[in-house]
């Protein structure tokens, strides 16, 4: 298969110079398809990220691995272009240890905060790669997949989660959302949500934000009637029980 170089154009002073870069010559080539937790002797851990973003993949490593189970002992998804059949055996001899590092680097397991918001989520991989993170946030208490386009979490448990922000999404329903035993907040502003039916599933949760969603529209009086499914709900979108007392 035949590479194209790509001419660069520097300009400086007025004047333009233009060269001929391989960058299969480039020292960091080798890595261009690589995730930091790839990487040996790492120091930034999953508790650092402030955003991470789940990136799309080449069209190759897709065709050659997106079929292959995560817990394969043949997924690698840092290694994929090998040059001959032995450089690919001996990659997969590496795996495990490379799955060990992994893990470590990540540490997804011990985060109290993740934001995984704004990934667009184009890829088979990168769904796969966003419910694999999903699945590990065994200690994480503050979550936030703000405008993920995600419709259904139903099959995931977050047992320390205390505040839920899935705004920005098209889930319509409440029966579809993560089982969450200890949420105090919950923000599904923006989503498609008609009916308040399955909203009293979540016994404990103190503020709710349900701004731009149909049901705010086609349900008269949805805070009274949200109050009185709830009695945990302390506000919802901005009125306390109070507030909604003296309006009435």
């Amino acid at each position: 298969m035949s590479v194209v170089k790509p001419n660069i154009k520097i300009t400086k002073n007025s004047s333009t110079r233009t060269s001929t870069v391989d960058f299969q010559q480039l020292p960091a080539y080798q890595f261009r398809h690589v995730n930091w937790s790839d990487l040996k002797n790492m120091d930034i851990t999953g508790p650092h990220l402030k955003g991470p973003r789940i990136r799309a993949t080449p069209s190759l490593k897709d065709k050659e691995f997106d079929s292959i189970p995560e817990n394969s002992a043949n997924y690698q998804p840092h290694i994929y272009n090998f040059s001959s059949q032995q450089e690919k055996r001996a990659a997969q001899r590496e795996v495990k240890e490379v799955q060990n590092i992994k893990s470590k680097i990540e540490d997804w397991e011990n985060v109290s905060k993740v934001n995984l918001s704004y990934q667009e989520l184009g890829g088979q991989f990168q769904t796969r790669m966003l419910n694999s993170t999903l699945k590990k946030l065994i200690r994480c208490e503050t979550l936030i997949l703000v405008d993920n386009r995600l419709s259904d979490l139903n099959e995931f448990t977050f047992p320390c989660v205390k505040e839920l922000n899935l705004a920005l999404n098209i889930f319509v329903n409440c029966s579809n959302l993560p089982i969450c035993p200890q949420l105090k907040v919950l923000n599904l502003t923006g989503n498609k949500i008609s009916t308040i039916t399955d909203i009293s599933r979540f016994g404990s949760v103190e503020v709710l934000k349900l701004r731009n969603n149909p049901l705010v529209w086609t349900v008269p009086e949805y805070r009274k009637l949200l109050f009185d499914m709830v009695p945990s709900l302390r506000c919802i979108d901005g009125m306390t029980r109070d507030d909604l007392k003296e309006r009435s």
